[in-house]
């Protein structure tokens, strides 16, 4: 009975989580793009009251780091999260092409060239900082983008993410899916750019490195995909600027510890992307997904 009570409940969230996409996509067809803005950000203030599990795990997650800081500070964050997370929402709803040119800010567009220069496909290691989304979008203007994603359920939900993705050039490779395995090697023989978000714990090819002081499960696939194409990787991240502009910068090609110890090189690189990926997250921590449980496997 409690097996079927919680199979009831996942699938009434699964329709109301449709319904919702679907309600925020049509409103998002109609609006400007201010109203816009503005609008995600109230939902992002609603769902902090409105989603208590999220929230404490937030506010939990964020006083891990910061233990130092007081209650109220931990909560100023957390809410924080939420609206950033809804105006990124919508600011992907509401993104195209001419808006994107104005928005968004690239400083280290020469080291994603020098990269593909090499000719042996770039992949673009980040993590869910600022609205990663735009930063998809932006790399996907310059040169040919695939990104490596877990579906998501509903199945309606996933459908309706990769085709806002695909409006703006970016493809998406769904682990698991058929064909994912020889699309990935399409993109080394093509000399395209794979994006790949390394700052969660997934069921994936991981080790266990230090993230904001505490050992994480992280995926290893960058760094092992790498060595096995000879493909150089760079690193970007994107953040929101207090007057509504966003920047991405980007760094690279980055140079591999190589220590002949195949165990020993994925951690210690994995580690170097990961400490990139926390450094960009200090600088802002509200841009960055703290309800995800990051630390939910330890060694």
């Amino acid at each position: 009975m409690m097996g079927w009570a919680v199979t009831t409940r996942k699938w009434l969230d699964g329709i109301s989580l449709t319904w919702l996409t679907r309600v925020i996509r049509l409103f998002s067809l109609f609006v400007p793009y201010r109203i816009g803005l503005w609008s995600g950000a109230a939902l992002g203030f609603a769902a902090y009251y409105l989603l208590p599990r999220e929230r404490t795990r937030t506010i939990d997650n964020i006083s891990l780091v910061f233990p130092d800081k007081r209650p109220e500070e931990l909560r100023h964050i957390a809410h924080g999260c939420f609206v950033h997370l809804g105006k990124s929402l919508f600011e992907v709803m509401l993104m195209n092409p001419v808006r994107l040119k104005r928005l968004v800010d690239l400083r280290g567009e020469e080291n994603l060239r020098s990269a593909l220069a090499q000719g042996r496909g770039v992949i673009f290691v980040t993590g869910h900082v600022g609205n990663w989304e735009l930063l998809g979008h932006t790399v996907a203007a310059l040169s040919s983008l695939s990104v490596v994603a877990a579906p998501i359920k509903p199945e309606p939900v996933n459908d309706m993410i990769v085709d806002l993705r695909a409006r703006m050039g970016v493809r998406t490779i769904l682990r698991g899916r058929p064909g994912a395995s020889r699309e990935l090697i399409r993109v080394f023989k093509e000399n395209r750019i794979l994006g790949i978000l390394i700052d969660q714990d997934t069921d994936v090819e991981s080790v266990f490195v230090e993230f904001m002081g505490k050992p994480a499960w992280t995926p290893s696939a960058a760094v092992s995909m790498s060595i096995k194409f000879s493909a150089p990787i760079v690193f970007g991240y994107i953040h929101r600027e207090k007057n509504g502009r966003h920047t991405i910068r980007i760094e690279g090609p980055l140079e591999l510890l190589r220590t002949g110890n195949d165990e020993q090189n994925l951690v210690m690189n994995t580690q170097m992307l990961t400490k990139k990926i926390e450094n960009g997250i200090m600088q802002d921590p509200v841009q960055w997904v703290w309800m995800h449980r990051r630390w939910r496997r330890q060694p």
